[in-house]
């Protein structure tokens, strides 16, 4: 199972981020765990995400919640994109060869379909790594724009599908593509993209902060300096946690001059250094 969520579409961000949560096991104790803090915490229905953090309830269920996810058996990827990296998975003035390419039948503008492939693209990049031979997968993401209609979704699912097998050497299983839409009533998909949605609005504040800092170039460390807002630190001391079963990983893709480098991103002793 794939969760995924999505940050840094405000202006004053300086990375677009695709967090996924790849789960191999674990999740009866996360549902058992979650569902007990949505009884004590949010009892009414509320999401918990991100943005949202300003309000009481969702402030005391944000560490229940975290817990929960520490238990889980899988690995929490998150990709911070430097948005002045325009074209990534498409090239410019190719949308139509690419929407025939791949048999796609929404209407798509170049901008539409470079987001769109982007996430599919990575969905099948992790899949190539963590995936077995005739495995059956679930990818459920938010309610984001490249599944905004029931055309758009079959899209996404018909290019993920051809894009894993230009990447997997082995047989898949059955393929699914859901959104949290369709799970109003149990929230038990919501909840799961809870969690890569906390920890991309986070990397949001934490890649925005270092690209201020200056060139990773001849540089090891970056020092963030000043006080990062407490959800942030909060959330942040919970990733760069090693001592939990759920692994995470930042990884980032910088500008630098005509080129760009892509790095793994960790803390040491309050540092931010590129692996």
């Amino acid at each position: 199972m794939i969760a995924s969520d999505f940050g840094g579409d405000h202006s004053k961000s300086t990375h677009l981020i695709y967090c996924y949560l790849i789960i191999h096991g674990g999740t009866p104790t996360w549902l058992s765990a979650v569902r007990t803090a949505r009884r004590e915490h949010l009892p009414d229905g509320r999401t918990l995400s991100y943005k949202r953090l300003d309000d009481p309830a969702r402030q005391q269920a944000l560490v229940p919640f975290l817990k929960a996810a520490a238990s889980l058996d899988g690995h929490l990827v998150a990709i911070a994109v430097d948005k002045r990296k325009k074209w990534l998975s498409t090239v410019p003035n190719a949308a139509e060869d690419f929407r025939k390419a791949l048999q796609l039948k929404a209407s798509w503008n170049a901008r539409a379909l470079e987001a769109m492939l982007r996430k599919v693209q990575f969905t099948a990049i992790l899949l190539s790594i963590w995936s077995r031979p005739y495995a059956n997968v679930t990818w459920i993401t938010d309610e984001d724009e490249f599944v905004a209609n029931d055309t758009r979704h079959d899209d996404a699912l018909q290019a993920v599908a051809r894009m894993c097998s230009f990447y997997f050497q082995h047989p898949m299983g059955v393929f699914r593509l859901n959104t949290t839409g369709q799970d109003l009533e149990n929230r038990d998909f919501e909840d799961l993209c809870a969690i890569p949605d906390l920890a991309a609005g986070m990397l949001s504040e934490v890649s925005t902060r270092l690209a201020q800092v200056g060139s990773w170039e001849g540089r090891i460390h970056k020092v963030l300096d000043g006080e990062l807002p407490f959800k942030t630190e909060l959330i942040a001391d919970w990733f760069w946690d090693t001592e939990m079963t759920l692994r995470k990983t930042l990884i980032t893709i910088d500008l630098e001059g005509s080129r760009f480098a892509v790095r793994k991103i960790s803390t040491q002793n309050g540092d931010i250094s590129p692996n």
